[in-house]
């Protein structure tokens, strides 16, 4: 089975942020941290949609996103590019000169990239197994959003007296 959906991003916290979300909407989830690395992903997995950040380390994001779309075997993969430095009317239509299918703006809007995302490319649900209970939402992801969690965490480990440095 291939996998769903690849998050690309150097930023762990961001992409647990949206590992999280997208697989408690069923989706099934593989990351890699840098853009080479993300190439090798995307080769070996084939996922479906590509997640992948503007800055990278070793690939640039949009440059990804152009050897993702200029390879035959992978050219049908959806790539939706995310930055929180690219930004604005320009930047969208520089980037979908790569050939991104979408673009979101970090903070990422977690409601909207989720509405995108279950629009285009709808979950598979899994089989069930005999005596598998249904696993329950305990929050609500999709008011979420990504950068305030991880700031409340970061707050959260700075006003930590006892924290080892």
């Amino acid at each position: 089975m291939s996998a769903h959906i690849a998050i690309i991003d150097d930023d762990r916290v961001s992409s647990s942020m949206l590992e999280k979300l997208l697989s408690e909407k069923g989706y099934r989830v593989v990351k890699a941290f840098d853009g080479e690395k993300g190439m090798k992903l995307v080769r070996e997995e084939r996922p479906r949609l590509v997640i992948c950040d503007m800055l990278l380390p070793k690939i640039h994001g949009a440059d990804l996103c152009r050897k993702i779309k200029d390879d035959p075997e992978l050219k049908e993969t959806m790539v939706v590019l995310i930055t929180a430095v690219y930004k604005g009317a320009t930047s969208r239509i520089d980037i979908k000169s790569y050939g991104a299918d979408n673009y979101f703006e970090k903070p990422i809007n977690t409601k909207e990239l989720l509405g995108w995302v279950e629009k285009n490319v709808p979950p598979e649900p899994e089989p069930a197994r005999p005596g598998q209970k249904p696993k329950e939402n305990k929050i609500d992801i999709e008011s979420l959003n990504v950068d305030d969690v991880v700031n409340q965490l970061k707050n959260l480990v700075d006003d930590n007296p006892g924290r080892k440095k």
